[in-house]
């Protein structure tokens, strides 16, 4: 794996109020070299934080389809970096990041949506992305972060909630707001959900697309998980993680007009 930095961060990070504005004001992304490697790890500052990020790159050349997939509460991009590469597999950009903030909810929607755009603002990035297919999809927390950010681009063809948790009420005030595609796929109810309490998000979607998958328990929307998610919550099953990666897939490569195999 090939690790890149921005020049501006040279490897140290700034925790003083001052250096942060500064890092955050000038986020430009090196120039990205060709690598015989399928998965490029960036740091990136953004106004709303700094994270790391994964990206998976599908094979073949030409402009892709890109998905931001967000992690789940007290999570890390390493629980998604199934879905990163199982998507690149398909023929899908999957961009898989770190969320800077651990439970501020709007401020990892701002992240998402500012990646978003640093990774179209870039040169050498939007010659790879089709920007006529882009989407979000987020798990639990990160679920509600990519809807939160869903609401602020209007250039979003499909937003994908695996099994999405709402904090609040944010996830449910900015719903309507949402002009892409929207699909939620839902576990059974329990506590690690909220008791399934998605569906005051999907009451608040104009046009839901919703899935529910009978007998998968929260953590199979997480690929891969943990033990420590197996205790905190019900055990993931092969099947249940099976099925969320079967719908949620089916509806990215539909969305984004890809034949199934890639």
């Amino acid at each position: 794996m090939d690790v890149f930095r921005l020049p501006h961060q040279l490897n140290i990070r700034l925790t003083t109020a001052c250096c942060f504005l500064l890092l955050a004001s000038c986020a430009v992304l090196e120039p990205l070299p060709e690598l015989p490697e399928d998965r490029v790890t960036l740091t990136v500052t953004l106004p709303a934080g700094w994270a790391d990020v994964d990206i998976y790159r599908p094979p073949g050349a030409g402009p892709a389809p890109m998905v931001i997939i967000a992690h789940g509460f007290s999570r890390s991009r390493y629980n998604m970096a199934g879905w990163g590469r199982y998507l690149a597999d398909a023929g899908i950009i999957a961009v898989v990041p770190d969320l800077p903030a651990w439970s501020d909810h709007e401020r990892n929607g701002r992240f998402l949506a500012e990646l978003q755009a640093e990774l179209l603002d870039d040169p050498d990035w939007a010659a790879r992305i089709d920007t006529e297919r882009l989407g979000l999809m987020g798990f639990s927390a990160g679920g509600l972060a990519s809807l939160l950010a869903a609401a602020e681009l209007p250039n979003l063809r499909i937003w994908v909630g695996l099994d999405p948790v709402d904090r609040g009420g944010l996830g449910a005030a900015v719903a309507g707001r949402i002009h892409a595609q929207a699909v939620v796929i839902t576990a059974e109810p329990s506590a690690c959900n909220a008791h399934g309490n998605a569906r005051v998000i999907v009451d608040a979607l104009p046009a839901p697309d919703i899935h529910h998958i009978t007998g998968a328990v929260h953590a199979d929307a997480e690929w891969p998980g943990s033990r420590l998610a197996d205790l905190a919550c019900e055990p993931a099953t092969p099947e249940g993680r099976a099925e969320f990666r079967r719908q949620a897939t089916s509806v990215l490569l539909a969305a984004f007009a890809l034949e199934p195999g890639g």
